[in-house]
């Protein structure tokens, strides 16, 4: 199933992931009754993995949100079996969420100990650079001018869509550096920016212009639905499995 999906044959990835998973399911079933903990982790592990390319290769497939969701869900409780050390019966729980201070502790703890998959250099570079321009938009201001209902006088305004495109970018670079509490609090944010900026736009008030001044027609509705997913990684991240799933629901919508 793994390799179908680097192969970007979906549906026979998810076809495949699926009969790995159910035999792993009856396993690990039979191992927990025989108290093999060890094998058990490998088997967890192993689910993780499995659950991952099958959520992900319904997100590639027409017509299956439905059936991503339900994969997601899948992946949090085997996720949430593994971290809270409880295999027991995995599917027949309700995801919950961590503390998330104890959660923050951990990570911090183990933070230096997880390697990076991206060039810390690099990623600690960008993101100066975007704090600097989020630092420069709150000081001076990105504006856009509202005209009142009789196109008389013109209230000055930040741009929050603007802002709100920084503040997720700082959130995923926070989440490269394994920082996804400081990238929770980036994406909520830029979420709650990025809506505000939508309902202003739908009420008539905003409209989103290129340098030229031409009306741009790129889905901002798509913009937000890239956050939503981005901080359902980062709950994820944070151990807040039912929250992770409620945003990956929102996003999908």
């Amino acid at each position: 199933g793994t390799v179908k999906s680097l192969l970007h044959e979906w549906a026979l990835s998810v076809k495949n992931c699926k009969i790995g998973l159910s035999m792993l399911s009856s396993v690990l079933a039979r191992t927990s009754q025989s108290n093999g903990e060890m094998i058990a982790d490998d088997i967890v592990a192993t689910m993780i993995t499995t659950t991952q390319t099958i959520f992900e290769a319904f997100l590639h497939l027409p017509g299956k949100i439905e059936s991503a969701k339900d994969a997601f869900r899948v992946h949090l409780l085997v996720r949430q079996a593994a971290e809270v050390g409880d295999v027991s019966d995995i599917f027949g729980k309700e995801l919950t969420n961590e503390d998330e201070e104890e959660v923050r502790q951990l990570l911090l703890l183990y933070k230096d100990a997880t390697p990076s998959i991206v060039d810390n250099s690099q990623v600690q570079e960008s993101l100066k650079m975007y704090q600097n321009m989020l630092e420069e938009t709150l000081q001076s201001g990105s504006h856009y001018s509202e005209l009142d209902i009789d196109g008389g006088a013109a209230y000055d305004n930040r741009d929050i869509l603007y802002e709100g495109s920084l503040r997720s970018t700082i959130g995923s670079l926070y989440l490269d550096l394994n920082e996804p509490w400081k990238a929770r609090d980036e994406l909520e944010s830029a979420v709650q920016l990025l809506v505000e900026g939508i309902e202003l736009i739908d009420s008539g008030k905003f409209e989103v212009v290129g340098e030229d001044g031409s009306q741009l027609t790129y889905s901002l509705r798509l913009d937000l639905a890239h956050v939503l997913h981005s901080l359902s990684y980062t709950y994820l991240e944070l151990m807040q499995w039912e929250k992770s799933f409620d945003v990956f629901e929102e996003a999908m919508v």
